[in-house]
């Protein structure tokens, strides 16, 4: 069991199967590479944190929050992230707290695969999809492009 002491969320425990290697680190903190995936308790959200220092995100699996949501990604993902079939992976995106609302960010989803352990940040760049997507406040998924 290791732990994590979070400034943020106190005393973080988990197991090595909670850990995963981001080799080309997420855009913006490209200088970390290894992250925690967290369950919150009661939710469907995940805590993705990393090991040795300060940076979290919030995490939803993107079924939680829209249908009729795809998008193929490139054999270079597919080789970084060690995957053998679609199932081996899953999407998340990020949610983005806001005064008004939550938001997800469609465009660049995390992609996790809990065989290899290794997850990236995926832009996905052959589709118009929104970075700042609003989360249904009664909690029914959205197609994606409908009108909010």
């Amino acid at each position: 069991m290791r732990q994590i002491n979070s400034k943020t969320y106190g005393t973080l425990e988990l197991d090595d199967s909670q850990i995963y290697k981001f080799e080309a680190g997420i855009p913006g903190v490209s200088n970390i590479s290894e992250y925690a995936f967290l369950p919150m308790e009661g939710t469907p959200f995940f805590l993705l944190h990393a090991l040795e220092e300060e940076v979290s995100f919030f995490l939803l699996p993107v079924q939680e929050a829209v249908v009729d949501y795809s998008f193929q990604i490139t054999d270079d993902i597919i080789e970084l992230l060690a995957l053998n079939s679609p199932d081996d992976v899953g999407v998340m995106v990020v949610v983005n707290i806001q005064e008004e609302g939550l938001y997800v960010n469609l465009l660049a989803p995390v992609l996790l695969s809990p065989y290899s352990h290794k997850g990236c940040q995926y832009i996905i760049k052959d589709q118009k999809l929104p970075v700042r997507y609003p989360l249904n406040p009664e909690g029914g998924r959205l197609n994606v492009g409908a009108e909010t």
